[in-house]
């Protein structure tokens, strides 16, 4: 049954579900495990990150992040994380984690560390703009019970392979492990309906990052009376007075 949760609070109790206490074992990185994370990145501008699962911190993220999306390794948090994401592919994210969840569950732990976890997302740039975002897992660190407490991620842009479309789940086998494809997943979580529009969304970005309507029109390519009705309408929706009102509430409330 779908459920209504903050995107973020549903991913760190699907989580939850891959921590099994014990002792901690890590991937041996030696020679054919840098053969398998390097064998995870595709063309194109990427950046890596790790993710200490227990705790739902990224706690290392490369500095090419800036390259890819602007951001500074230290600007890169999970909270950030679930405010960048395209709003129409939240609920993919959610959706396909839960999935993954259930597949390593159901593993021992040997057969954990011999699949990669691949899908696609939009992910906003610190300039406004969106691109798509390949995302690739694998598992650094367990308990001695199989849970999943670290895992190894590259974000690469993919833009120019797949500028649209839905995004898709495979789970990939490596050292002879058979693959799973364009997974069918079931639907456990699904947003709820966004008080702002793309476009007013688009418009408050601008807005609380210090741009009149002048300059919005012209980086939207809109008129200026089309920018000042969506501000109008933008303040109606969220209850606020003023753009310095709104901005305490944008900041408030997560809205981009």
């Amino acid at each position: 049954m779908a459920k209504n949760i903050a995107p973020l609070d549903q991913f760190q109790q699907i989580l939850e579900r891959d921590i099994r206490v014990g002792k901690e074992i890590s991937l041996e990185l030696d020679l054919e495990t840098y053969k398998k994370i390097l064998n995870i990145i595709h063309v194109g501008e990427f950046y890596y990150w790790i993710l200490d699962v227990a705790t739902t911190t990224i706690e290392f993220t490369s500095p090419n992040i800036a390259n890819v999306l602007g951001y500074t390794p230290e600007e890169f948090t999970m909270s950030l994380f679930f405010q960048i994401i395209h709003p129409d592919d939240v609920s993919y994210f959610i959706n396909f984690e839960n999935k993954v969840a259930e597949f390593f569950f159901s593993l021992d732990i040997v057969r954990v560390f011999k699949y990669k976890v691949r899908y696609d997302f939009r992910l906003r740039k610190k300039n406004g703009e969106y691109i798509r975002i390949l995302h690739q897992v694998i598992t650094i660190q367990t308990t001695e019970n199989g849970g999943i407490t670290k895992s190894f991620g590259i974000h690469t842009d993919i833009t120019e392979l797949k500028p649209e479309g839905t995004p898709s789940l495979s789970i990939i086998g490596m050292d002879g492990e058979p693959s799973y494809l364009n997974i069918e997943v079931e639907k456990v979580f699904v947003p709820t309906k966004s008080l702002l529009s793309d476009r007013e969304k688009e418009i408050l970005f601008h807005v609380i990052h210090g741009k009149h309507s002048n300059e919005i029109a012209e980086t939207l390519g809109l008129s200026k009376h089309t920018v000042l009705n969506h501000r109008r309408n933008i303040l109606a929706k969220t209850e606020t007075n003023s753009t310095a009102d709104l901005i305490v509430k944008t900041i408030q409330e997560g809205w981009v």
